[in-house]
């Protein structure tokens, strides 16, 4: 068996719950284990099994706090049991984490934090393209431009930092994707970043370089969005 499964058509049978659902369900989870492990002074003992001593102390304190989130996922069907099996897929995460080698982490840590800034960037844009969608129209064509906002054509990010928000960042730009297709989602950044601005009265400290990264044509992108 698989203990550090994280696909939730795992946990029981009946409709899967969508990737962004689960993983706010999953920051929950570690946000209340924290604070078990900070308040509590409880530590998970990997020496015994997930539900033995004060493992299955530290989940069940977990599912009893976490189950006052039951309304926020009405539309996850049999809320309890999913919850309760991924408490103990986090104990068996934490057990990995706790043996695996320092170099190793250090990788999926960053390859995490290249995912998570690729997501964000991502949402970002969509909502930006949702609230000015009229005025980006007089001046971009309109064909595609929600096709565009896709994990698969958006640039990867990479940083060395273990704080993104203050290093400089490296943003790996297909070479395929047109002078437009570029103004297009710069466009949405401006947006995103003068919004951010208006609201918390500061400037944004990221730094960006911009580097072209080869890549093929995707043939179904619109005409305007390819060299």
């Amino acid at each position: 068996m698989d203990n550090n499964n994280t696909n939730n058509t795992d946990f029981i049978e009946g409709n899967p719950m969508p990737y962004s659902r689960l993983n706010i369900l999953s920051q929950h989870i570690r946000d209340t284990n924290d604070e078990i492990v900070h308040v509590d002074k409880l530590q998970y003992d990997f020496s015994l099994p997930a539900l033995q001593g004060t493992n299955k102390v530290i989940q069940s304190r977990m599912c009893l706090v976490l189950l006052e989130y039951k309304e926020e996922f009405v539309d996850v069907p049999v809320f309890a049991q999913r919850l309760r099996r991924m408490c103990k897929d986090h104990f068996y995460n934490k057990r990995a984490l706790s043996c695996r080698d320092p170099a190793k982490q250090d990788r999926i840590n960053r390859r995490n934090r290249r995912r998570n800034r690729k997501e964000k960037k991502l949402a970002r844009r969509r909502n930006m393209l949702d609230r000015h969608k009229r005025s980006l129209e007089e001046d971009f064509p309109t064909a595609g431009m929600e096709m565009l906002l896709n994990r698969k054509y958006t640039s990867d990010e990479e940083s060395d930092d273990e704080d993104p928000t203050s290093s400089l960042i490296s943003v790996l730009r297909p070479s395929y994707r047109s002078n437009n297709a570029n103004r297009f989602l710069d466009r949405l950044d401006e947006m995103h970043v003068a919004n951010i601005r208006i609201r918390r009265h500061q400037s944004s400290r990221v730094t960006r370089s911009i580097i072209p990264m080869e890549q093929a044509v995707p043939k179904e992108l619109p005409r305007w969005m390819k060299q």
